[in-house]
């Protein structure tokens, strides 16, 4: 009986196929189901046809097929089975599950596919579902010109949010060698210009590129028009969660439902005592219930609670530590950059490093010279930069205190301050700089806002040299009170003095 169902089963869906393939295959999803491996083979030869309705069709099937956990077995029922539930394979080697199995019927399916199809369509199919499952394959063209020019051209046509342009990214990096990925952007220059230069872009922040693959792909898009940026929607339904332990260990949690879909997107963010990225998390595709709930749950099982739900707290802790983490860029993993449009951190981890124009490279230079004590030559090498950013107006303060001007320090923490208002090192580094002007109520004014900046989680939250300069900050604050009330001097912030008109 169960050979005769299967039959059955193979009549409709072949009969489907012939009659009817413009309509969605989950109309037949229950019978794909129950067939499992034993439809593998139609599905194939469907996916090798020249009609594309009935070649889609069968590519949504067999990605079906390929990530359903309980796919049929396609085979009468009373198989041996092990204590576990699942039958031993033909050699007795480890049990392996139904869906497995059909995993990997499905993915030879598509290895036979992109090797002896003759439509040259049908081997692009195979390729992106490999793709999309995690493996790798290649294949011979009769077109390879004409089939490179197709692919780019569906590639830039999938390109509608920051989420796809990261997606495609990401794709490229692992799916492509060097030169294959500057050919891919080369024939997209000429085919779809405005893709191109958003890819590029994006490529262009991945710092797990050699430096120099990432200065051609720049100067790849040089001659296109900048494009506009594509919308990002951080604040509308994005629910965010940042939780601490006792360890001083931040866990950070975007999730947002996808607009128009069932799925929810999810990412994760770990960071550590040192105060950069650790570990993180992305999941294109969360599941049931899809929001972060039980993420937090488990955390808060495991010893974690909640410091805040603030959006605007987490994108800061978040581009903090991805600042600090991108000084030894290789920490920085796929799921940071395919998660980061969540909290709308575009390329905040480039900060201070740069992305090839010379004002950036000439910062991301002095930040370095800097931290090996080398102020002068840092000094000149930001006058090179624009004064007005919040990382230039920083790392300009920290080269005057250096060169013994505090006041001009003063000055440029000033504009760091007015773009970074939340960032602890810049009241500090103004607080040191007052100090040495002897100007006690501005100083006792920047102390108090470094503790109260340094309460709320920050990239700074598990920084070592943190926990002194709070407490130095509280000694400061308890002296430049006791020599206020010495000196009957206030404290308090400076008001300007209103003119006054007197009437005649």
């Amino acid at each position: 009986m169960a050979v005769e169902g299967a039959f059955g089963d193979l009549r409709k869906l072949a009969e489907w196929f012939a009659a009817s393939p413009s309509a969605f295959w989950s109309r037949i999803e229950r019978i794909t189901r129950r067939l499992g491996v034993t439809a593998v083979p139609l599905l194939g030869r469907e996916l090798r046809s020249a009609d594309p309705r009935r070649r889609d069709a069968a590519r949504d099937a067999l990605a079906f097929l390929a990530s359903a956990d309980d796919a049929g077995e396609g085979c009468a029922p009373g198989g041996r089975q092990n204590a576990l539930g699942g039958r031993q394979n033909a050699r007795g080697g480890r049990p392996t599950t139904p869906g497995a199995r059909v995993r990997e019927r499905v993915i030879g399916e598509l290895r036979g596919v992109a090797t002896d199809a003759t439509v040259d369509d049908a081997k692009v199919c195979a390729l992106g579902l490999l793709a999309e499952l995690g493996e790798h394959a290649t294949a011979r063209f009769a077109d390879p010109p004409a089939m490179q020019r197709r692919s780019a051209l569906a590639l830039a046509a999938q390109l509608d949010t920051p989420a796809d342009v990261a997606s495609a990214a990401d794709l490229m990096i692992h799916q492509l060698d060097e030169a294959g990925l500057v050919q891919m952007l080369e024939i997209l220059v000429e085919a779809a210009p405005a893709a191109a230069h958003r890819l590029a872009n994006e490529l262009g922040a991945r710092l797990d590129l050699p430096a120099p693959l990432r200065q051609q792909i720049t100067a790849l898009v040089e001659p296109i028009a900048p494009v506009s940026v594509l919308p990002r929607r951080p604040g509308r339904g994005t629910q965010v969660a940042i939780l601490v332990d006792a360890a001083a260990r931040l866990v950070v949690v975007a999730s947002r439902k996808v607009s128009g879909e069932r799925r929810w997107r999810r990412w994760a963010v770990l960071i550590g005592a040192s105060g950069r990225i650790d570990d993180c998390l992305h999941e294109d595709d969360a599941g049931d219930p899809g929001d972060a709930s039980p993420l937090i749950d488990s955390l808060c099982a495991d010893g974690y609670r909640i410091a805040s739900t603030e959006l605007s707290r987490a994108r800061a802790v978040v581009a903090g530590a991805a600042r600090m983490t991108a000084l030894e860029p290789e920490r920085l993993a796929s799921p940071y950059y395919l998660g980061r449009d969540l909290l709308d951190l575009g390329d905040a981890h480039l900060a201070g490093r740069g992305r090839g124009d010379p004002a950036s490279l000439a910062l991301g230079r002095a930040v370095e010279l800097l931290a090996e004590g080398d102020a002068v030559r840092a000094r000149a090498l930001l006058d090179r930069c624009d004064p007005d950013n919040a990382d230039v107006a920083g790392a300009l303060a920290a080269s005057l205190l250096a060169l013994g001007d505090p006041a001009g320090a003063a000055e440029h923490l000033a504009h760091a301050i007015v773009a970074e208002p939340e960032w602890p090192l810049h009241h500090w580094n103004l607080a040191i700089a007052l100090q040495r002007i002897e100007d006690d109520a501005g100083c006792y004014q920047a102390l108090r806002r470094f503790i109260a900046a340094s309460a709320v989680p920050s990239g700074l939250f598990g920084d070592p040299d943190q926990p002194g300069r709070v407490a130095c900050a509280e000694r400061m604050l308890v002296e430049l009170e006791r020599a206020a009330r010495l000196t009957g001097r206030s404290l308090g912030p400076r008001r300007r003095q209103a003119r006054r008109r007197v009437d005649r």
